[in-house]
């Protein structure tokens, strides 16, 4: 993480230019990444659309059927 601090500067350009994604780690240990603001609400749109979509397979068919009996 101490070079990351120092060469901060120069890690964000990689980042901009090349869509580098730096790890960063704390005694060999992966404790953080840094990634492009654009990569980041990408990856979280996409979490919620996954959840969305978790959640929706929870609800309970529809039977069409019993609607058509019932209204038509």
């Amino acid at each position: 993480m101490t070079k990351a601090r120092t060469h901060l500067g120069a890690i964000v350009q990689r980042l901009r230019t090349k869509g580098e994604r730096v790890i960063l780690e704390k005694d060999g240990v992966p404790v953080a990444a840094i990634v492009e603001a654009d990569f980041l609400e990408d990856v979280l749109d996409s979490l919620e659309i996954m959840k969305a979509r978790e959640e929706t397979r929870k609800d309970p068919l529809v039977d069409w059927a019993k609607i058509r009996a019932r209204y038509v």
